[in-house]
């Protein structure tokens, strides 16, 4: 069976001031297999929305291969890229700007299924009902516009509306960031569930690692363009083999004081390097407590430690 994604060596560069481009991704390879969930996380500005935005079309690659169960999408042709779309679908990070405030959310759900010529009439009606009770809101609820809407519920007619064309993919990009603390551990269940029930894959991109925790199977951890660690979650967790995956893990607060405490303190100074000019090297070794002279000016090449993928030259 094909994977629902699988890059190779993915470059997303865009003009930059001195005609140096800016690496926003550069050189990514990955792959998600049926039902899995990968997560990509990161700091801002490390890459994880540009890589999601090329994957389901928004920017054009600069270079690398983009497969989406088994067709290749750089280079394809128009009715190539109108059939695969179907297969992949977006859930954004803001609700309120992810739906037309002029179209009721039964027509922004049902939206797709006619673009596609799916369904019509009755029949339509019916799908949508059933599309909304998918994701715990009342067929009632069909004509009512997004501003009637909270939060949590707006981000659920997001995920009604891209589970229509029963994707095989869905690309989720910060999906609750925007949400108050209350309804996020809903919003994420519900994904969860759905993934379940349909088999999908999902590509979930957050900073924030207790989030990515709760839904992933393996983890990608990005930096400056380029992925460093990638993992199966509990491991990642247990034994993160990267300093800079270390440093984001030692980062996150433990409510239990106790525990914060005992976490060990690992030093991260200074801001990411600009992608218009990434670091001779390994692009972390500016920031990082570990680094050696080789570090400095030989790129490391991505070795397995164990179930890990690491690209570190001081990993262990």
């Amino acid at each position: 069976m094909n994977a629902p994604l699988d890059l190779h060596d993915l470059h997303v560069h865009f003009p930059g001031r001195g005609g140096a481009p800016i690496r926003a991704v550069d050189g990514v390879s990955l792959s998600i297999a049926p039902g899995e969930t990968l997560g990509l996380v990161g700091e801002s500005g490390c890459g994880k929305s540009t890589l999601a935005n090329a994957v389901v079309g928004l920017l054009p690659p600069t270079s690398g291969s983009v497969r989406v169960l088994g067709t290749e999408l750089v280079g394809a042709s128009r009715a190539t890229l109108r059939a695969m779309r179907a297969r992949v679908q977006m859930v954004f990070q803001d609700p309120v700007t992810s739906l037309n405030p002029r179209m009721t959310v039964g027509e922004a759900i049902g939206e797709p299924l006619l673009v596609r010529n799916l369904f019509r009439g009755a029949a339509l009606r019916t799908e949508v009902a059933r599309l909304l009770e998918e994701v715990g809101l009342r067929p009632s609820q069909a004509g009512n516009y997004p501003h009637q809407f909270s939060g949590g519920q707006r981000q659920r007619v997001v995920i009604a509306r891209a589970l229509a064309l029963r994707p095989a993919l869905l690309i989720c990009d910060e999906p609750v960031s925007a949400l108050d603390v209350s309804v996020r551990a809903q919003v994420l269940n519900l994904l969860v569930e759905l993934q379940a029930q349909h088999g999908m894959a999902n590509l979930f991109v957050s900073h924030d690692l207790a989030v990515v925790r709760h839904v992933a199977d393996r983890v990608a951890v990005m930096y400056l363009g380029r992925l460093v660690e990638l993992a199966p979650r509990d491991a990642l967790f247990a034994t993160p083999r990267h300093p800079y995956t270390r440093a984001l893990l030692a980062a996150v607060p433990e409510p239990d004081p106790v525990v914060q405490r005992a976490k060990p303190h690992v030093p991260l100074t200074g801001e990411i390097p600009s992608p218009a000019a990434p670091p001779p090297g390994c692009r972390f070794h500016t920031r990082c407590p570990l680094a050696i002279a080789r570090c400095r000016s030989e790129v490391p090449a991505w070795r397995m430690i164990g179930e890990t993928g690491v690209a570190c030259h001081v990993a262990y």
